[in-house]
């Protein structure tokens, strides 16, 4: 396993990013892809990907994911058709820069849990018949603003679509802010980890105690280290089920600045890794 971030542009470009990582002693990053980024501009990275791969071959740092987090479930029509195939160009422009992991959301309809089986049924399969094909894997962040949010439904997705393309981007801070354990989920979801997010989250128990769980600003996302996850037990688990890939630092907690945060959080978790 390697210390890696997520970004999407807070260092500058894409080789002042990669130069920032590798001055302070980064082994990847991961990327977030929104549509129209010009961070890495899709259209270009497939039609021409020596526009960046000459860049990311300079740097000893590596990109571990490429992602979307955006909503192919939409309720409206043409933004669906637009963020699925923005998704399809992410997996392409992977395929053209030889990265193996697409991270993002498989997004959210407005219904039932039922519902939202029967639209990913719909619209998934040909994404994730493509991520077979390029042998990309893909990595749905367990993000509430997606339908990809619990235990539970990650059981009915796999089921539904049955492919090893399809897999999680773990973040336990998600898990802890829904007073889920996130040691126990990844455990029993260990064979399907294919990136993570290295974050964690703090439960203000005594906000909970007053106001209850409807209200807000009772579970600030933390750095690792700075909320309530055990993080040696959480990496014994990804090495329990052979995770040896990017650790990768998603940066929200409120209290630091991000260049600060991403430093902290690598100090923090470098004591859990050779």
């Amino acid at each position: 396993m390697f210390i890696g971030f997520l970004t999407g542009g807070q260092l500058g470009s894409l080789s002042e990013t990669l130069k920032w990582a590798e001055k302070n002693g980064f082994k990847s990053i991961s990327i977030t892809i929104p549509l129209n980024s010009k961070f890495i501009d899709v259209r270009e990275a497939i039609s021409n990907p020596a526009t960046y791969r000459n860049t990311i071959d300079s740097s000893n740092v590596i990109i571990s994911a490429i992602g979307f987090y955006g909503n192919p479930l939409h309720k409206d029509l043409d933004l669906r058709v637009k963020h699925k195939k923005h998704f399809i160009n992410v997996l392409e422009a992977a395929y053209k820069l030889e990265i193996p992991v697409v991270t993002g959301w498989i997004g959210l309809y407005p219904g039932t849990i039922e519902e939202n089986i029967r639209e990913f049924e719909k619209e998934w399969p040909e994404i994730i018949k493509i991520a077979e094909d390029r042998g990309i894997k893909i990595a749905i962040e367990n993000c509430p603003g997606n339908i990809a949010y619990r235990p539970d439904i990650w059981e009915k997705l796999f089921e539904t679509i049955q492919s090893k393309n399809l897999g999680l981007e773990f973040d336990p801070s998600h898990l802890i802010c829904q007073l889920i354990d996130p040691i126990e989920v990844a455990d029993k979801f260990g064979d399907r980890i294919y990136h993570t997010h290295m974050k964690d989250a703090e439960v203000i128990w005594y906000k909970v105690r007053y106001s209850g769980i409807r209200a807000r600003g009772w579970c600030p996302h933390r750095l690792p280290g700075y909320g309530d996850l055990n993080w040696a037990k959480f990496i014994s688990i990804l090495k329990k089920h052979g995770y040896n890939y990017a650790l990768s630092i998603e940066h929200e907690d409120p209290y630091f600045k991000y260049e600060d945060g991403l430093l902290l959080a690598k100090r923090y978790l470098e004591r859990f890794i050779l």
